[in-house]
């Protein structure tokens, strides 16, 4: 088993509709997210970006911009690293460009899809159910929500509303 580098990259896409291209993780942890990952031996994060990108979706990076991040906590499959107990990351997330066909990866992806900008909420607003205790993990694994550590990200680029309060609530998920 891998050891966690405590780093992780999030990639933000979205077409000239404005929609957002999102996927259901096929693998822990549970939740409906853009591509993503560690940086590991990648270099960069910029290098990390178009690695997971291109490993996760198909799809060749043609610009990224820095639009959030810093540390939080999330759950991580790898054994801990040096910098947290594992379940803490320094993430760099960016807006993309990308250019290519389609082609998930059946390993990481599941129900790969263009989600408009009010279902994007919708998918925040059941994540926040969840926080606020009103489904359990298991419904939550059967139907997700977003993941939970992507609700700060998509709360910082103003793609998803959410209340101070129920951010906090969804922070507990990530613990």
């Amino acid at each position: 088993m891998k050891t966690c580098d405590n780093t992780s990259v999030g990639i933000v896409i979205t077409d000239h509709q404005g929609r957002y291209l999102m996927f259901d993780r096929a693998i822990f942890p549970p939740g409906t997210a853009p591509a993503a990952g560690h940086i590991d031996d990648h270099g960069t994060a910029e290098d990390a970006a178009r690695a997971e990108v291109e490993e996760e979706l198909g799809l060749t990076v043609t610009g990224l911009t820095h639009v959030t991040g810093g540390w939080r906590d999330n759950p991580c499959r790898r054994l801990p690293g040096a910098h947290s107990t594992g379940h803490r990351h320094d993430w760099t997330v960016y807006r993309a460009t990308v250019t290519g066909d389609l082609t998930p990866s059946a390993h990481e992806t599941k129900n790969v899809r263009w989600i408009a900008p009010d279902a994007l909420q919708e998918l925040a607003d059941r994540t926040i159910t969840y926080a606020q205790g009103r489904i359990t993990g298991a419904d939550f694994e059967a139907a997700p929500g977003i993941e939970p550590v992507w609700m700060q990200w998509l709360a910082n680029i103003a793609a998803i509303h959410i209340s101070p309060d129920d951010l906090l609530r969804v922070g507990q998920l990530t613990r």
